[in-house]
């Protein structure tokens, strides 16, 4: 039997869905595709073969991305190229890369204290993401990887930027630990990790032992925006047999000193958080 009105939405709202979110990674892909293209721009042709995709899929993107000024199009090649306007996507990470050229001498500073590796991490969604390491003189050592996304609930940093988030935000992360739950259950339960937020917000760092990766030990302070949110995690890790409880907590002055003075630099100090 052929579904009709209603029953017939029904069935295909499931297809539009999947379709749009399909469009919308294309369109992503694509960007990031005319971001590194060495020439500058990319044809049609070019994007479809990368993308795997038709050329008519990619040239209804291109246009739609066209409509937005986000991408141009040569009037005599019909190549195409990313738009001047996508400077308007870069401001957020320009404040980032800001954020970056204070923290940097505090971590060359750390890393001759400590000899060990330090790292700064931002939220990125419900992942903590490095934006910056300074690794440690050891041959064996904590190598932290830029730009590579873990969990918010894995390991003391990520702990730490969920410890000081926005109520909205938390309880936006406590449904998606759940939902991630239902497909792993050895993830950590909301009691047991809220617990733990508690401890950090009421203490104003995180310190933990082989938290993500074992053998790996780790403290982490909070570096706090202007806006009062916090803007970055900083953190000293390295091999356990090294970063012992009593080395990691003999470092805390310092590191905790880095974050407050990078705070008043961004135009705040670290303010006191009650649980």
């Amino acid at each position: 039997m052929t579904p009709t009105g209603a029953t017939a939405e029904a069935v295909l709202a499931p297809e539009r869905s999947n379709a749009s979110a399909l469009a919308v990674e294309r369109a992503a892909e694509i960007l990031l595709l005319l971001a590194q293209a060495d020439a500058g721009s990319l044809s049609v042709t070019e994007l479809a073969r990368e993308t795997n995709a038709s050329g008519s899929a990619i040239h209804r993107i291109l246009t739609a991305l066209c409509r937005k000024q986000l991408v141009d199009q040569h009037p005599d090649t019909q190549r195409y190229a990313l738009s001047w306007r996508m400077l308007t996507l870069f401001r957020q990470m320009n404040s980032r890369a800001d954020l970056r050229g204070v923290v940097y001498p505090y971590m060359i500073r750390l890393r001759d204290l400590t000899s060990e590796t330090i790292t700064l991490n931002v939220r990125s969604g419900f992942d903590r993401v490095c934006i910056e390491a300074v690794e440690g003189p050891h041959e064996i050592r904590w190598v932290a990887q830029i730009g590579q996304l873990a969990p918010l609930h894995s390991g003391v940093t990520g702990e730490l930027l969920l410890a000081y988030a926005a109520e909205p935000e938390l309880r936006s992360y406590w449904r998606h630990l759940s939902q991630l739950r239902k497909l792993d259950d050895s993830l950590p339960t909301r009691p047991a990790l809220a617990e733990r937020l508690l401890v950090i917000a009421a203490q104003g760092y995180a310190l933990a032992q082989s938290s993500r990766v074992q053998g790996i030990d780790a403290v982490s302070a909070p570096i706090v925006a202007a806006d009062q949110h916090i803007a970055a995690a900083l953190t000293i890790a390295g091999p356990a047999e090294r970063c012992t409880l009593d080395r990691l907590e003999s470092w805390l002055p310092d590191l905790i000193e880095a974050a407050r003075e990078v705070s008043l630099i961004l135009g705040r100090s670290v303010p006191a958080i009650t649980p």
